[in-house]
């Protein structure tokens, strides 16, 4: 056996871990490892593909929760065992720095560093987890997807659209597998396949939270909603969408009276929960007859150029524009 079966034993068995976890469909492991096999080159996409049909079904069958990925290759012949430990090392470092930062865990158990953009594939996909609905559709993900760039920590907002529209795809492909976050970015190529870099924790404040909750509502309700769907709204976000926000009843109680009067009318989405005062104003806002981009969206969206000049051109093209289409 080489050091590559071996390898690729242990990354297989992880990802269908991972894959059963989250879902009990046994077609839906195997097409995602079908379409990771696909990602080889030549040769070790077939051998890959024969692999897993012939395995998969005794890693189902016979996977003990106790053994790690070596332990059930070497059940299976495809690893040495006086070498398992050394094998299920990865074969590839990384040894980029910016790895380091803070959105990296310190945690003793991961000792390696991880790339940034690994870090930002894990925090857009649990942040997308977090504000789609149960049973979730491709639109559903779609519209949610749009939202998420403007949650994350502000260190990873100009890379997001680039990530946005380069995985975007694959990401809902994945999600509607039931795939867990980890194994989506490993998939992309963007994390290794070993043990979860543990993240820092990011405490989001309330104005975080807030941004949040205003996002959630413009995907249950759009940017106008009555009274009384906000207020159902708040009443139900935490069991709907448990992982959206940290100590949610709380947050909703303590400041519901303020969060009702601005998420039901969010034409000026972007500054909604400035007026909650939750969040500080970007910049000190000028008079409305003295600067025309404050005059909201009717005047932002009459065309391309004004929206382009107001700097609201994404929000146009989101809420406005294909309304009137």
């Amino acid at each position: 056996m080489t050091q590559d079966v071996c390898t690729e034993c242990s990354q297989i068995i992880q990802l269908s871990e991972n894959m059963i976890s989250s879902s009990d469909t046994k077609e839906i492991v195997y097409e995602t490892l079908h379409a990771l096999c696909q990602r080889l080159a030549g040769d070790q996409a077939s051998e890959c593909d024969s692999q897993v049909k012939t395995y998969l079904p005794k890693i189902l069958q016979q996977t003990p929760g106790h053994l790690k990925p070596g332990e059930i290759c070497v059940v299976f012949g495809l690893c040495a065992a006086h070498k398992e430990e050394e094998l299920q090392k990865p074969t590839y470092h990384i040894t980029n720095q910016d790895g380091s930062s803070s959105a990296v865990g310190s945690g003793t158990k991961n000792l390696g560093l991880y790339n940034p953009v690994c870090t930002l594939c894990m925090l857009f996909v649990k942040k997308l987890e977090a504000l789609l609905p149960q049973n979730m559709t491709e639109d559903t993900i779609i519209k949610a997807m749009e939202e998420v760039c403007d949650l994350l920590p502000q260190s990873y907002k100009e890379e997001c659209d680039d990530f946005v529209d380069k995985y975007g795809a694959e990401i809902v492909e994945f999600l509607l597998s039931s795939a867990a976050p980890y194994t989506i970015c490993s998939l992309l190529h963007l994390c290794l396949f070993k043990e979860k870099p543990t993240l820092e924790v990011f405490v989001p404040s309330d104005c975080d939270s807030c941004r949040t909750l205003a996002a959630l509502s413009r995907l249950h309700h759009g940017l106008n909603a009555t009274e009384p769907q906000t207020s159902a709204f708040l009443q139900s976000v935490c069991v709907s969408h448990p992982n959206a926000i940290p100590k949610c009843d709380a947050f909703t109680r303590i400041y519901g009276s303020q969060l009702l009067k601005v998420l039901g009318n969010q034409m000026d989405a972007p500054h909604a929960c400035e007026r909650a005062s939750l969040c500080a104003a970007s910049k000190k806002v000028e008079s409305l007859g003295k600067n025309p981009c404050t005059w909201g969206p009717s005047y932002w969206c009459k065309d391309t150029e004004t929206a382009q000049k107001c700097g609201n051109r994404a929000f146009c093209e989101k809420y406005m524009w294909t309304k009137n289409e």
